[in-house]
């Protein structure tokens, strides 16, 4: 019998995704059926081409393993990355599935940050300095950062998600409506200014609409 002959392939039973390869008689490794579909009993394989299977086979384990992670909710190439490395993955085949997540668009930090300030500012409003520094956590670029918020406004923004509260703050007096509002405000990352312009301003708009 020649020197590693394909003697058998078996689907593995628990996970039918896998392939079992058997060689000369003896199991050998176990491959994912796309990296096995071209195999077949007979075929003799060159240590060079077996070594060329496993690092393909473990190529599209490293695939999967970012594909499962970045389905459950969008994430980052730095928050992809991170995940691969804890894994334990060796960084060659990281930077190679980074790059193919990228190439198809599955990660893509621009569209990320847009959204992520989009979702942001509708659901849990934060100032521009606030949105800035969780992106950067997240490993987005400067660039992409800068563009992503550059249109936002923290008296705008500010005022809106105020307004919103004023019911909690009725029959206060200036100094506790002020005082109550801009706690909240700051506790959103607004700066001094911006809530001493919002408190002074829904505190006139609301005695004017007494009187």
């Amino acid at each position: 019998m020649k020197e590693n002959t394909i003697t058998r392939l078996a689907v593995q039973k628990k996970n039918p995704n896998r392939v079992n390869i058997y060689l000369n008689g003896i199991f050998s490794f176990g491959l994912y059926r796309d990296t096995a579909a071209w195999l077949e009993t007979g075929q003799v394989l060159s240590d060079e081409k077996i070594k060329e299977l496993l690092e393909k086979d473990q190529q599209a384990e490293v695939y999967r393993k970012a594909l499962d992670y970045i389905s459950f909710k969008p994430r980052t190439t730095q928050e992809t990355r991170q995940k691969l490395q804890q894994a334990g993955y060796e960084e060659f085949l990281i930077d190679k599935t980074i790059a193919e997540l990228t190439n198809n668009g599955l990660l893509n930090d621009e569209y990320y940050a847009e959204q992520w300030v989009e979702e942001r500012l509708r659901l849990k409003p934060r100032s521009k300095r606030v949105l800035v520094y969780e992106l950067q956590k997240k490993g987005i670029s400067e660039n992409l950062i800068q563009s992503a918020v550059e249109d936002i406004d923290d008296f705008q923004s500010a005022y809106e998600i105020a307004e919103n509260r004023l019911y909690r703050y009725e029959g206060l007096s200036k100094f506790d409506f002020r005082n109550k509002l801009g706690n909240y405000l700051a506790g959103k990352g607004y700066s001094y200014d911006v809530i001493s312009v919002i408190t002074q301003q829904l505190w006139e708009e609301i005695n004017k609409s007494t009187k």
